[in-house]
């Protein structure tokens, strides 16, 4: 029995807002990158930093290139994980 109650997508818009917030959020990520490379150099466990950072900004790109609610959503949720794991850090 196949119930069709619930059908999410899981899609992504792309309009001039979108392209624009997805560069800044690139950008802003890119320096922060650099920075905690140059910052962290020696530390024994950037690789785990550096790990968490860039699962925060892919977090962030799902977030402002979501098309409805539920993968904006989990962009969403993504940041807050990630965020936990760069405070813990």
């Amino acid at each position: 029995m196949v119930c069709d109650l619930l059908d999410i997508k899981w899609a992504f818009l792309f309009d001039g807002i979108t392209v624009i917030m997805l560069m800044v959020v690139t950008g802003v990520s890119s320096l922060v990158h650099l920075y905690s490379t140059e910052y962290l150099n020696g530390d024994p466990h950037i690789a785990r930093f550096m790990s968490y950072l860039s699962l925060f900004t892919a977090f962030m790109l799902i977030l402002v290139s979501a098309d409805n609610l539920v993968v904006m959503f989990f962009g969403w949720e993504g940041i807050g994980l990630a965020s936990f794991l760069l405070i813990s850090f």
